[in-house]
């Protein structure tokens, strides 16, 4: 139990000073880490289908980070016009 108060400490306190992108991108990580601490730690071993899943996660959240977004007429407006 004590880990876990430390671990969700340490996460409120590196939130608070992340930008939202990148603190959720890294909360979206979790199972990535529990993957390969499972297996680092405890000799587990997830089979190809599981692989390529693991794969395609965080192909899809590299991908949302790195590829530039395009923003919308509206969003574009509100940028230049909060109040509106």
């Amino acid at each position: 139990m004590l880990v876990i108060a430390v671990a969700f400490t340490l996460q409120i306190v590196a939130q608070r000073d992340a930008p939202p992108t990148h603190a959720a991108v890294l909360m979206s990580l979790e199972a990535v880490f529990a993957a390969v601490l499972g297996i680092l730690l405890l000799g587990e071993r997830l089979t190809p289908v599981e692989y390529a899943g693991c794969g395609l996660m965080l192909a899809g959240m590299l991908l949302s980070q790195l590829l530039p977004h395009k923003r919308t007429q509206a969003e574009k407006a509100e940028l230049i016009d909060p109040v509106r």
